[in-house]
């Protein structure tokens, strides 16, 4: 079974980090729109939801029923608390994750993880007694939306191809367009690439862009030339290599 992609209006946007630049926006969906589509394609009375804890942790299952075996069909995965407020909400948060990222595996939006580094510059301002950054205006992605979304299709797998996001005010603040081509730049891929191996190494998004500015006067990661980007990330790979040699 193989889900359909997930419509612009379906997509939610959130800001994720934060640096001295600007700000990278990430692409979800909510539980809603995970229940709406299992309704479409099953039916309400053919799929069901478990929460199980194991290990300490929040577990949820989707069930679905095969009707070739005649039996159920489970997918699981946990899921983590939300900021506390005090009412007990960061537990009803954590049951809605692990039932998102179990609507994941059976593959419902699975291709959102194909967005990329999507990267906006904005006014932002070094928080009090920390190496973090805030926005200045921390309303300015608040009504952010996905305006439109292509695909690329194949049997087993969904990318995003095409993609806009806009502001509250209707306002165009990112636009993918096309497949990539190697043009001699880093892709968002590579990127992603680098802040994974930067992380295991001990140092944040933050200290990338640091480095891309101080070392090579790049405001961000994506301006780095192929070479460039070749010696962060074996500058990176040594560390990480020294780290796990301690």
């Amino acid at each position: 079974m193989k889900f359909r992609g997930l419509r612009a209006d379906e997509i939610e946007v959130r800001v994720g980090s934060i640096t001295r630049n600007g700000a990278s926006l990430l692409l979800y969906k909510d539980a809603r729109c995970d229940m709406n589509i299992l309704d479409e394609v099953f039916g309400p009375m053919w799929w069901q939801r478990r929460h199980e804890v194991i290990n300490g942790n929040l577990y949820c299952g989707i069930g679905i029923y095969n009707n070739d075996i005649k039996d159920w069909v489970w997918k699981w995965d946990c899921g983590i608390e939300s900021r506390a407020d005090g009412e007990g909400n960061e537990k009803k948060g954590e049951a809605s994750d692990s039932f998102k990222r179990a609507a994941f595996n059976i593959g419902i939006g699975r291709e959102l993880y194909t967005a990329g580094f999507i990267f906006i510059k904005c006014e932002t301002e070094p928080i009090q007694n920390s190496n973090r950054y805030k926005l200045k205006n921390s309303y300015e992605f608040s009504g952010a939306y996905v305006s439109h979304i292509e695909y690329k299709e194949n049997e087993y797998k969904r990318e995003i191809t095409g993609l806009i996001i806009k502001n509250s005010k209707g306002e165009q603040i990112f636009a993918k367009k096309g497949e990539k081509v190697d043009n001699g730049e880093v892709t968002e891929e590579e990127i992603l690439k680098l802040f994974k191996i930067a992380e295991q190494a001990g140092y944040p998004k933050d200290t990338v862009f640091k480095q891309c500015e101080s070392k090579y006067k790049k405001e961000t990661p994506d301006k780095l030339t192929k070479a460039e980007y070749k010696q962060l990330m074996t500058g990176y790979t040594k560390l990480v290599k020294m780290n796990e040699k301690k």
